[in-house]
């Protein structure tokens, strides 16, 4: 039986910290049992996997080591090498490839590794499916074969596919870009040059130190230099990248972040006036405004839990082409692939910016006016999460109506709202809370964080 720890398998990924966790040999035996699942999903004996990965220093080395394990089950491997996620996703569909391993631990820490998984269309190999991987290699359950290496250039394709896509689209446009010395830097910046766009960029070297800050525009900290670069340079937009360049924040030209439910609204409201009364996907961390607003435009707003792969998921059984969530992963299926590429919700943006005549600004004015605090992600250990949102939601429920499809989300009435939920990601739960003016936010803020105290497990 394998040593692996448990807790790197969570809903939508594997990640965990290098050395104890993230190893050569967990890697290699993550290999042998996706390629094992791959051979027995399709019923083939040498299925054709994607392999690439973020700039982390020790990625490379990881990349290897699933690549032996894919290897020893007879699989064929593309070697895509350092590219964003969403390469690794258009090259499996592009190419009509059966799956895909992406070395990656997107938004986390320098220290921190993992493995995103696709099977055929790009489709996320994560939730249940994932667990059911750990237990094959807890039974060293593999299928033995031969397979073979070849190298690819997934890079040029994807950039001429999307450049095609979106062409002219930038003409006129100044746009500030911050990558974060993430994996993204070098491919988006030459595809906004070559749609028109005029780039003043930060941080685009890929380092896998993150020697400048995180690369997780999510948090409102990291675009700071992005903020100050757009007022300085009197820039039109800002666009700020993950790790791996599949999560996006955005700054409008006075320099105020956007949030990535202002994001979701835009392109609702774009998509939705092509598609009347077609379904928009978003989570139970978004904004109560996504369902007011969606309806109004004669959409079908649907809500489901936290997690790309979950937003994925949804669209499908719903028939969506259409998604997004507050972490920045956005899914733009209208006219290309349903995955999430940050890229192309960045360039569709750009387009229905660029075709109004007002700015990014004047038109998040439209959308009601809500006030957010930023999301709270306080320290808990993997094994206490579940156990502190059980209690959380039991005493909630007492006096307010709960949703309970991932943690709880407590509806306090007056259209203001908390979501308590444990991360999918790291050792800690995600606090979102939201309401219509700044007094009602204290209130519930007051009232979360009074619940939250009762719990020695959690840390702020």
């Amino acid at each position: 039986m394998s040593a692996l720890d448990p807790h790197i398998f969570r809903a939508y990924d594997i990640r965990g910290h290098i050395g104890d966790q993230i190893t050569n040999e967990a890697c290699e035996l993550i290999g042998k049992a996706f390629g094992s699942t791959v051979r027995e999903m399709y019923d083939m004996e040498h299925p054709r996997i994607a392999v690439g990965g973020d700039a982390r220093t020790h990625t490379p080395e990881f990349e290897d080591a699933v690549i032996r394990g894919l290897v020893s089950t007879g699989c064929h491997v593309l070697h895509i090498g350092q590219t964003p996620s969403p390469i690794n996703y258009f090259t499996i569909c592009d190419q009509g490839l059966d799956g895909g391993m992406q070395v990656t631990a997107s938004h986390n820490p320098k220290d921190d590794n993992g493995i995103k998984l696709q099977v055929r269309d790009a489709v996320a190999h994560s939730g249940d499916n994932i667990q059911t991987l750990r237990k094959r290699i807890d039974a060293e359950s593999f299928i033995t074969g031969e397979g073979k290496v070849e190298e690819y250039d997934a890079v040029h394709p994807y950039i001429d596919h999307i450049t095609t896509m979106f062409a002219g689209v930038g003409e006129g446009l100044t746009i500030g870009l911050d990558t974060g010395n993430g994996v993204a830097g070098p491919v988006y910046k030459d595809v906004l040059e070559k749609i028109g766009c005029t780039v003043t960029g930060l941080y685009i070297e890929p380092d896998g130190t993150f020697p400048n800050h995180p690369a997780d525009p999510s948090k409102a900290a990291t675009l700071k230099d992005l903020q100050e670069s757009v007022q300085t340079n009197d820039l039109d937009i800002g666009l700020g990248f993950d790790g791996d360049g599949d999560r996006l924040g955005l700054v409008d030209e006075h320099g105020d972040v956007r949030s990535a439910d202002e994001a979701i609204l835009l392109l609702a409201k774009d998509h939705l006036s092509r598609n009347p009364g077609k379904p928009v996907v978003f989570t139970v961390s978004n904004s109560g405004a996504l369902e007011s607003e969606i309806t109004k435009w004669g959409g079908r707003p649907v809500m489901c839990i936290v997690g790309h792969s979950f937003v994925e998921h949804a669209m499908t059984h719903e028939g969506a082409l259409l998604g997004g969530e507050q972490s920045g992963h956005f899914f733009c299926g209208e006219d290309y692939y349903p995955y999430d590429d940050a890229l192309v919700a960045a360039l569709r943006i750009l387009k229905i910016v660029s075709s109004d005549d007002r700015t990014l600004s004047e038109m998040c004015a439209e959308f009601p006016t809500v006030y957010q605090a930023q999301e709270l992600r306080p320290h808990c250990d993997d094994g206490e999460k579940e156990k502190v949102i059980a209690a959380v939601t039991k005493n909630f429920q007492k006096d307010f109506p709960v949703e309970t499809m991932d943690g709880g989300r407590i509806d306090f009435g007056d259209d203001a709202w908390a979501g308590i939920r444990q991360s999918n990601t790291s050792p800690c739960l995600s606090i979102c809370l939201e309401a219509r003016s700044p007094e009602k936010l204290e209130e519930i803020t007051d009232l979360v964080m009074k619940e939250m105290s009762k719990y020695p497990e959690v840390s702020f």
